[in-house]
């Protein structure tokens, strides 16, 4: 009686702790096929954000210009290693004309370089992607870091000023833009990006009513 009632405990605790292990499998296989579904999803959704985008203009100098960039910058980082072996060096000659000479030098050649490059390639446009469902632009432009920024604007946004500045095409969002009409994939883009697409006003100056 005892062996017989020992074995229905014993194979009671084994179906018992197949069910639990036959749950935990079933529960951790329902977790493993959820998971890749949650990154399918995720990677198509992105991919299609991606197809939505269409480039429509590319800068030719955009190469050219982070080339520029990281070798001011990788300058600027050895200037200021060097710097304090230079100011020892010239303290120890014991001028004080050569210490602030290769001081001022050094420092020019360290901030004033890479600051200057910044100021005129700030508003060179390196890509811009054009999406039709919401009809929105998207500028790149690369900032002091030589990562992209990107701004996203419409038409509406745009304004051609009737006197450009300095390396400035149009500003959109107020934001001061500099890109080339030749490199555009259709030059549609540009002159409605441009506002060449709208009536022409052939005014030529508003009439003083008091004078007629």
């Amino acid at each position: 009686m005892l062996r017989m009632c020992v074995r229905n405990i014993c194979t009671s605790n084994k179906s018992m702790s197949n069910s639990v292990l036959l749950k935990e499998i079933a529960h951790n296989l329902k977790i493993v096929t959820v998971c890749p579904n949650l990154i399918i999803r995720h990677f198509a959704s992105d991919i299609e954000e991606d197809k939505k985008l269409e480039r429509i203009y590319y800068g030719p100098l955009t190469p050219q210009i982070k080339a520029v960039k990281v070798f001011s910058l990788s300058s600027s980082v050895a200037g200021l290693l060097a710097q304090p072996i230079i100011i020892r060096e010239a303290a120890t000659i014991g001028s004080t004309s050569l210490l602030i000479a290769l001081s001022s030098v050094v420092g020019f050649f360290t901030f004033v370089t890479p600051l200057l490059l910044h100021v005129i390639t700030k508003k060179y446009v390196t890509e811009i992607s054009y999406d039709p469902t919401t009809s929105t632009y998207k500028a790149t432009t690369i900032n002091f870091f030589l990562t992209p920024k990107e701004l996203d604007f419409k038409v509406d946004d745009v304004v051609v000023p009737d006197i450009p500045g300095m390396f400035t095409t149009l500003l959109a969002k107020n934001k001061p833009l500099f890109i080339e009409a030749r490199h555009f994939t259709n030059p549609k883009y540009y002159a409605k990006m441009m506002g060449y697409d709208k009536p022409m006003d052939f005014k030529l100056g508003e009439q003083d009513t008091a004078d007629k």
